[in-house]
Order: C-alpha cells, then structure tokens, then sequence
C-alpha cells in the first residue's frame, strides 16, 4: 500500500510476444495473450526484445508473423496424431509434448469424432456428434466447452490409443491438466449443466486409467452432485423437458449410478445414489443397437443393489445360501444371453465380461461366509464355480477381436485380474487328488490363457502381473509331476485376435449362449 492506494502486481518478465507488442503480459507458463491468440509462448533472455514503445512493431503485425514462423518452422500445432488401428508411430520428444498439447487446433479435435462415435458413445451414449462440434467451435470463447473438450480428446485416446504408443500416456496426462485449467469452480451464479457433468465423468475414466483413483472418485462425487442439483430423480422437474432432453438426463443419470456401483466394488467406495424408477426414455436420435446395448448395461448393474453394496462392503456374515443362489440365477439370465448375441462384440465384451466378474465377486461372498462346498447340491454354491466361468470366458473371448475388449480401458482388465486371480487360488486349494485328473490341467491352461491375454495389454497394472506370477510358480510347486504346465507356460498365447465370431465360424446367437452352459 502506497498513500491508501493499491498498486497493482507488475510481472517481472514478460514473454517475447507480449514485449514486442507492447501489451501487458501475465507472466504464465502460456501467457493470457498469447492463449487468446494462439500464439507460441517464449519466454527469451535476449535483450535484443527490449525495444522502445515508438519503435514497437504493430501489434496485428506481430500475431501474423508468429503464426508464420510457427507454420514455417513445421512445428506441429497439435498433440501426437492418433494411430490407425493396429499401427505404431513414432513418439516426439517429451519437451515437444509439454509444448504441443497445450495448444492443439480445432482439426485435432474434430479428426477425433469418428473414434468417439464408434467406441465411446455407444457406452457413454450422452454427448452426440453435433455438441461435440460446437464445443469445438467454442472452446476459445467458452471456458465449459474447453474444458470439455480436452476431457473428451483424453478420454477418446485414452480408449482408443493402446498405452504401448509412445507419449500416448504423456499425451492423455496433458490435456486432463488443460482440462482441469479450464474447469471453472461452481460459483454463487453458476449452474451445474450435462456438459459439465461429462466432464466429470470423462475424467474419471482417464484418472482411474492413470491410477490416480483417489482423484478419480473426487470428479465422479462432483458430477453425482451435480446430477442431484438437475433433480433428474425428480418427475415433475423432468416433465418440462422435451421428450429427447429427459431421455439424455436419464442416460447421464444411469452413467453416474453404473460408475458408482463399479467404483465401489473395486475399490470399496461408499455410494448415495439410488436407481431410477425406470430405464431411460426412448430417444429416436439414438442408434436401436446403442440404446439397446446401454439398457442391457443398466439392467446388469440394477443387479447391483444395496444389498449387495452392503454386503460387499459390511457385514458379509450375513450373506446366505438363499441369496447366493438367487444372484447367481439373475446373472445367468437366458432372455439376456440371447438378447445381448444380437450386441456388436464391443458390447457383448463390456456386457459378458462384467456379468462374469458379478458371479466372481458373488462366488468370493460366498466364500468368505463359508458356504460353499465341494459336495454342495447347487453349482452356484460350489467351490469349483470359477474354474467352470474361466473356460465360459476363455471360449468368449476366442470368439472376438482383442480390440472389442481392450477398447473398455483399464476398467474391464480390472475384471479380468479379479476373474483369474480368483480361478488361481482355487486351483492352488484343489484336494490332492484333484490333481491327477484331466480337468484340473485343463483349468490350469484356461488360466495360463486369460493371464497371456491380459499380459498382452500394456496397461495392466505391475501389481496384477506380480501377483498372477506368484501364483502361477505356486501352482508348479504344488503339481510338480504335471510337466504339461512347464509346456504351457513356455507355449504361445492361443488367441485368435482379431477375428469376430462370423470367422470363428459360429453364429452370434449360438456363441453367446454356449459360453454360459
């Protein structure tokens, strides 16, 4: 303070743009100025910048040539273009991912579409083609949209880019944090909206990807919140929508309750939101094949009730025979199998996968109450269960491409460990005997087949590698006389990637439907 007046904070060095404009510079790491204009932001020790007001040049000048000389200098404008499927390309320095993806152009973004189109809206079917496209057209003007944006871009790579392309994980790191720059807080004014709440969500799935889960449950509550703030729980409030607008609230309500419900199974999370009163709407600007596939993933979540929660969570003394056995007849449901083999295999993969790893964790329940038994009267209840789902899900996924499971994220290999980690341990407390039979070797190779598969994808976590490892060295030491596993664990993974089921040679229906018998 200076005779009562406050003087205002002077920036102690100002980028190279902003000095020979002549304009005020904020100091940033990318200046406020050079943002707006999308200009490079370099920040020079040359003194030779320093130049009189009188001799400065003309501010228009200055924006064009920088553009110029950027287009000039062949730097790309843009973070690392995406891959075609199957394809590897070639990484930048990490200096030039720190510069690039801070600045992409709108081309960037909009090439992204059709990736979205075919693998992220179908399982988060909330956001269409043609809001995507005015939140690019807006995101210099519109710091929602911007956010946005940049959250969509992480999330497409994220799910469509495997982890083994160089820079992919630098790349998704980078626009998460533009993301979250731009990320306006909730003010005294502000108004929750289905964009941001996407956001949140799209977020999420990138955190949980990076292993960042803390984070990741702080924006999926956040979005939860805002969800309760749109009173999409509420009839009267939804009335006043139009039929399309409460149908996509109605979407974005059940994407918050199936991320709860799955964050809270694997990483033990409480939950608060309860399930609608129905499924959503029908909306005729959604694909039959997408509104389908997105019911038949609410459905499979509405399984998990609070009871469930509560039990997976609490007091699992409580858990009954009744109540294993009435699960396990809701997850092998025969009007679902047949209805989800009429599903493209990117659904099918998310559905079956998931209602597979629901059996596992009810089976796990089970378990740890001591119900089950070698001798018991309903297979459900019967400790040799997951051996029988291992070669259910081996026989699933010869039947489709790697890509259609890959493509879920880290979320669904999260599944898979659980679903073979568990198959591992029954294998290791089979009775002595068991040990001589034809089944037992059979079950060994299932396993040692899920575990190459999920090895094959860079982005399962160390922690699960180690693990499955560890047992795999048990289960030679506990059947030494098997030499059949040594063979097995030399061989090469005997997956068929990249064939659909039509080249397997079976139907969809027929394919579906055995992998549950």
């Amino acid at each position: 303070m200076e005779d009562g007046v406050s003087k205002k904070r002077r920036v102690a060095r100002a980028c190279d743009a902003c000095k020979r404009r002549k304009v005020r510079c904020n100091g940033g790491m990318r200046c406020q100025q050079c943002d707006h204009f999308n200009l490079p932001c370099v920040y020079s020790a040359d003194s030779s910048l320093r130049r009189s007001r009188a001799k400065a040049a003309q501010r228009g000048a200055v924006i064009a040539e920088c553009k110029q000389t950027d287009v000039n200098q062949g730097l790309p404008r843009s973070p690392i273009p995406l891959a075609p499927k199957g394809a590897s390309l070639p990484s930048p320095p990490l200096t030039a991912i720190s510069s690039i993806a801070f600045n992409p152009t709108a081309s960037y973004f909009l090439d992204m579409i059709p990736d979205y189109l075919a693998y992220v809206y179908p399982v988060n079917p909330v956001i269409p083609e043609a809001e995507i496209r005015t939140c690019v057209e807006q995101m210099h003007t519109d710091r929602d949209a911007g956010s946005f944006i940049y959250a969509f871009a992480a999330t497409t790579i994220n799910l469509t880019q495997p982890d083994s392309l160089p820079g992919i994980r630098d790349q998704i790191t980078r626009l998460i944090e533009k993301s979250l720059e731009l990320r306006d807080p909730m003010g005294l004014d502000s108004q929750p909206t289905v964009l941001k709440i996407m956001r949140n969500i799209f977020l999420q799935i990138c955190l949980m990807g990076l292993r960042k889960l803390d984070l990741g449950f702080f924006y999926l509550r956040e979005a939860i919140t805002m969800v309760h703030m749109l009173r999409i729980e509420n009839a009267e409030a939804m009335a006043e929508l139009d039929p399309m607008e409460r149908a996509r609230r109605q979407r974005l309500y059940w994407e918050c309750f199936i991320h709860e419900r799955f964050t809270a199974l694997s990483n033990y999370k409480p939950t608060c939101l309860k399930p609608l009163l129905g499924l959503p709407d029908r909306d005729h600007s959604l694909a039959p094949s997408t509104e389908q596939g997105w019911n038949h993933i609410i459905e499979t979540f509405l399984l998990v009730d609070q009871e469930f929660i509560d039990l997976w969570l609490g007091d699992r003394a409580q858990v009954t025979a009744e109540w294993i056995e009435r699960k396990h007849r809701e997850l092998e449901d025969s009007k679902w199998q047949m209805e989800v083999s009429y599903l493209s295999a990117l659904q099918q993969a998310d559905l079956i996968v998931t209602r597979q790893w629901l059996r596992t964790l009810t089976w796990q329940m089970a378990m740890s109450n001591t119900l089950l038994s070698s001798l018991a009267h309903s297979e459900s209840l019967s400790l040799t269960l997951p051996l029988r789902l291992s070669s259910q899900l081996r026989g699933f996924i010869t039947r489709v491409s790697r890509e259609a499971i890959g493509i879920h994220g880290s979320g669904i290999l999260d599944k898979l460990f659980e679903i073979t980690d568990t198959i591992a341990d029954v294998v290791l407390h089979l009775p002595p005997q068991a040990s001589l039979t034809s089944d037992t070797l059979s079950r060994v190779e299932d396993m040692l087949f899920l575990k190459r598969f999920m090895f094959s994808f860079p982005r399962i976590q160390p922690m699960h590698k180690r693990i499955l490892m560890d047992k795999f060295r048990l289960i030679k030491e506990i059947y030494p006389h098997m030499e059949e596993i040594d063979n097995l664990v030399a061989s090469p993974a005997s997956i068929r990637s990249g064939k659909t089921f039509s080249e397997a040679g079976d139907s969809p229906a027929a394919s579906v439907q055995d992998i549950f018998r």
